[in-house]
């Protein structure tokens, strides 16, 4: 790709990261789809993708299949980073051996600033966007991220088989991600593999296509040139990890900033005994939390905000483009706990 595309990108991809509103990424794909060599592609590489992916019914277990996805990234990162030693069975084992989370006590056994450090590579985030019925909804990994040719064949696709020998990781069927697809206007997936100099991104949406011709639509996302759009990466850029933005994500059936009809509720009870903890930030009412599940707070694992007189740890507010978008913090998750898990 030229250089001209490349710049071409980088602009389409900070807009698309600058963007608050369904209506700012249906102007951004308007132009883009202007371009001769954009081009739509079927999710999964299946025109009759439709019934796959419109499964779910539940919003808010749909965007835990998100959080799920970011922590098999941040295991997969710790495996590469361990060599796979020592060799882990479950996420459980793994998040003992390379995260320092206890086997004994989980992740109530951690003090408070290591488990909320941790959660900070994994960032549930929510934004006003339209109202309760449409809002904007990212989950942030800062994992291994995706390699372009990659995507396809992983984030993008159904049904492969890319984690099923992989014990160590919690995915098995490769499809829970995409059931949030059904819940949105627009999901933007952007991610920037170990090693690599450029974020490779996309849009998926749900396409009508002619009644007379066909009985249904399908999922599409966006590719140039015949593959994944990819930018150079600039500084303030995450050095790896995932991002996936919700636009218009229906949550009409969680009402409230917090308790059981609230996105909090239900991250904290399906969320019962996480692997690893996530911070989510309520960037409508003001305030976030470290989830860590309901057993482990049922355990004695308090952090700010729990007695519902905090706000919790303080919101980082920069700019889209920066790297407290991607929750990146620097350090590597393994470095939390300072002895061996046991």
């Amino acid at each position: 790709m030229s250089g001209e595309a490349k710049m071409e990108n980088r602009a389409i991809l900070d807009r698309l990261m600058a963007a608050e509103k369904v209506e700012d990424v249906r102007a951004v794909l308007a132009e883009c789809r202007q371009h001769p060599t954009v081009d739509l592609v079927p999710f999964g590489r299946l025109d009759n993708n439709r019934g796959a992916i419109e499964v779910a019914s539940d919003p808010a277990r749909s965007a835990i299949e998100r959080v799920t996805n970011a922590h098999d990234a941040i295991l997969e990162y710790e495996h590469d980073q361990h060599d796979g030693k020592p060799k882990s069975g479950s996420p459980r084992e793994a998040a003992a051996h390379w995260l320092g989370v206890p086997m004994k006590g989980e992740l109530s056994a951690l003090g408070t600033g290591d488990r909320q450090r941790l959660a900070a590579e994994t960032v549930v985030r929510l934004e006003e966007g339209e109202g309760w019925q449409s809002r904007l909804l990212t989950v942030i990994d800062r994992g291994t991220g995706i390699a372009p040719e990659q995507m396809e064949g992983t984030i993008l696709s159904l049904n492969e088989s890319n984690k099923i020998q992989k014990h160590y990781l919690a995915g098995t069927y490769g499809q829970g991600g995409s059931s949030t697809l059904v819940f949105s206007k627009y999901v933007l997936i952007a991610s920037r593999a170990v090693g690599s100099d450029e974020i490779a991104f996309t849009v998926v949406w749900y396409q009508d296509l002619p009644a007379d011709q066909y009985k249904t639509g399908r999922y599409v996302y966006l590719t140039r040139d015949g593959g994944l759009l990819t930018a150079k990466v600039e500084d303030g850029d995450p050095e790896r990890g995932t991002v996936v933005r919700h636009f218009g994500y229906d949550l009409s059936g969680c009402t409230s900033s917090i308790g059981p009809k609230s996105l909090y509720g239900a991250l904290q009870r399906v969320l019962f005994d996480p692997v690893a903890p996530i911070r989510f930030e309520n960037r409508v009412h003001g305030w976030n939390r470290t989830i860590k599940g309901s057993r482990n707070a049922l355990n004695g694992a308090v952090d700010d905000g729990d007695d519902g007189t905090a706000k919790g740890p303080e919101i980082t507010t920069g700019s889209l483009r920066s790297t407290s978008l991607w929750g990146t913090t620097g350090r590597s998750a393994s470095s939390i706990g300072s002895s061996p898990a046991n």
